[in-house]
Formats: C-alpha cells, sequence, structure tokens
C-alpha cells in the first residue's frame, strides 16, 4: 500500500533525517510518498561526493548537506523536492534500479503530460558505456540540473525538469526526487500536481493507495533524532574531503 504523508517544511538536517528514520522504520507492505520544503537556501550533494570539492564551487549562503542517496549536487532554492520509501517486502523495492528509475520518471512524465505539459526522458548518450563521470567529481556532469542522466525528465527542448537519486538498504529503498520549477509554467499548481503523480506512481508500482489512520508511528522520535544527529556532524557530511 502506498500511503501519502502529509506535506512538511524542515531545515537541511531535519528534511534528510527524516526521510532516513523512515527508511530504517517503514512498515512491511508500506510504501510513501513525502514533499517537503527547505527553510533555509540548501544544496544537497549526493553520498560518494567530495565535500571539499562540493563546497568551493556552492554560493557561501547555502547550507550543504551529504545525502543518504548517490547521485550529484541539487540546489534546493527553487526545486519541488520529494520521497518514496518503500519497504524490503514490497517486490517493486526489489527492482532493478535502472527500471525503477525510468517507471518513476515515466509517472511524472506522464502526469505532467495530464496538464498539457509535453515532456521526454533523457536517452542515453552515445558515450555514457564507454565513459562515465567520476562519482566525486562535482564538474558539470555531476550537477543534477545541467547534465541529465539516463530517463531523467526533459522538456521537448532539453531542459532538465526532473532526477532523482536512490538508496537500497536491508530495511528497504529510498528514492528522493527533485522537480526545477524553473524549468514549468510559473502558473504551475503542483498542488493538482501531487495527487496526479500519485495515481500514476501507485500504478506503476503495483501498489494501491491507502491512508493510515494514524501515521504518528511511523515517525519515530528517536529514530528522528539520532538521525538528525548524523546528518548535522562534521563526520557525516565532511567524511569525504
Amino acid at each position: 500500500m502506498l500511503i501519502p504523508l502529509p506535506n512538511a517544511f524542515g531545515d537541511a538536517v531535519t528534511n534528510m533525517a527524516i526521510d532516513a528514520a523512515l527508511l530504517a522504520s517503514m512498515p512491511a507492505g508500506l510504501a510513501a510518498f513525502r514533499h517537503y520544503g527547505w527553510l533555509e537556501p540548501s544544496l544537497s550533494f549526493g553520498y560518494a561526493q567530495r565535500y571539499n570539492e562540493v563546497a568551493q564551487n556552492s554560493a557561501p549562503e547555502l547550507s550543504l548537506i551529504r545525502r543518504l542517496t548517490g547521485g550529484g549536487i541539487v540546489d534546493h532554492r527553487n526545486d519541488w523536492t520529494y520521497a518514496l520509501i518503500l519497504h524490503s517486502s514490497l517486490a517493486a523495492s526489489k527492482r532493478p534500479a535502472t527500471e525503477l528509475y525510468q517507471q518513476i520518471h515515466q509517472a511524472i512524465q506522464q502526469t505532467l503530460q495530464s496538464m498539457q505539459i509535453e515532456t521526454q526522458l533523457a536517452p542515453c548518450p552515445k558515450a555514457c558505456k564507454s565513459r562515465q563521470p567520476t562519482p566525486n567529481s562535482i564538474s558539470s556532469v555531476s550537477q543534477c540540473f545541467v547534465n541529465p542522466a539516463v530517463n531523467d525528465v526533459l522538456r521537448l527542448d532539453g531542459q532538465k525538469i526532473a532526477g532523482a537519486a536512490m538508496k537500497r538498504s536491508r530495511a528497504g529503498l529510498l528514492i528522493q526526487g527533485s522537480i526545477d520549477r524553473s524549468a514549468l509554467p510559473e502558473d504551475f499548481d503542483f498542488a493538482h500536481f501531487q495527487p496526479k503523480l500519485l495515481i500514476q506512481l501507485s500504478q506503476a508500482l503495483e501498489l494501491a493507495q491507502g491512508e493510515l489512520e494514524d501515521i504518528r508511528p511511523l515517525f519515530k522520535s528517536e529514530q528522528i533524532q539520532q538521525e538528525k544527529e548524523r546528518f548535522a556532524s562534521k563526520a557525516w557530511n565532511q567524511k569525504r574531503v
């Protein structure tokens, strides 16, 4: 069952901590979707990236935080951020990462199409099989909204709209995704977009949509606090300098 969680706003540490805590404690048979905003100008970067290179190439006013997921850097000052958490008991959580990535972005693409916005999925570059970007570089290839990865959602003119990163663990699968607001019309209605997207995701993941009478057990305060301490620590954010 796919559960929509309430939209929220948090600082960078809190946003990442809640995602990590949900991954660790999602009940069997459940998946959850949540959208959240950022209370401070923030930039997140992938688990494998080097902190010093990220810091040297980012604006000084940005709060930098290392994600649990991989991927490149994402500037969250003008994006629509979401997380999808799947318990390991779900068949969808065991799909190959490339397949699931494509299916999630097809769901976004179909939702946009229902709102009269035509898009395309990024094709595999000719050199992608022989020349992969290094995970520790923060050159343009590792900046998520500069050069798209295969199956990212693009406008027809090639500008990137949506990308995501994943983390698989014994507990389940975490997908953290970002939609660039500047790539969509100024009057784009995300309040209308979100429920439509949930319908498409539930179909792609082969999960029925549902609701819990009480979602508080999903948000374990002690677990969230432990994760906040981790994501706020220098040891985590600067573990690769």
